[in-house]
């Protein structure tokens, strides 16, 4: 492998034939992809994925950024999929679900989460809570909520237009509680 890469999450970086999966990598078939934020490097034929930072550890008041990945009201479970402690440190895939009541979306009242949300959006949330090994989420800050919209008929990315979001694809138009910077967030 020449030179250093950056790669993200789910990033193919090689094949089985040339590489075995080292640290930071999973391999599905003969493939090998990226598992963490970091450089590809090959060691002894080996692809490694290192972080430059080390993970920071998920608390109270920490700021992920996951996907919904299902909803059964009136919550939604989130698979966190990295997050940010001081607005710097990168956390890699987490195995576990974080929930999102309804109540915690918004401010006001929210009767169904698929009214704010759909499955496959990446969101911005909150960690307000921890019980027994369960993390609980928040969006109900402006800086908070959707930060990538798909469109609920043929999964396209959603743009904002004046009276809310509307499918760059098919043209459904849709709301969601959105982030203040959507669609403006790059994940390095």
């Amino acid at each position: 492998m020449d030179g250093k890469k950056f790669v993200v999450p789910g990033d193919f970086i090689g094949t089985e034939e040339e590489y075995l999966p080292g640290e930071g990598t999973r391999s599905e078939g003969e493939k090998v992809f990226a598992t963490l934020c970091g450089e590809v490097t090959d060691k002894a034929r080996t692809l490694l994925v290192m972080q430059k930072r080390k993970l920071a550890s998920l608390g109270i008041g920490t700021t992920i950024i996951g996907s919904i990945e299902n909803i059964v009201e009136p919550i939604a479970l989130v698979r966190v999929k990295s997050g940010s402690l001081a607005g710097d440190e990168r956390l890699g895939d987490n195995p576990d679900y974080a929930v999102l009541h309804a109540s915690m979306i918004k401010k006001g009242y929210v009767k169904n989460v698929r009214d704010e949300y759909k499955v496959g959006d990446i969101i911005r949330a909150k960690i307000v809570d921890i019980r027994n090994g369960e993390m609980r989420l928040s969006t109900d800050a402006e800086e908070m909520g959707a930060i990538k919209a798909f469109c609920a008929k043929c999964r396209h990315p959603m743009a904002i237009i004046e009276a809310g979001l509307e499918c760059e694809s098919c043209g459904a138009k849709d709301n969601r509680k959105i982030a203040k910077d959507y669609r403006k967030v790059t994940l390095d």
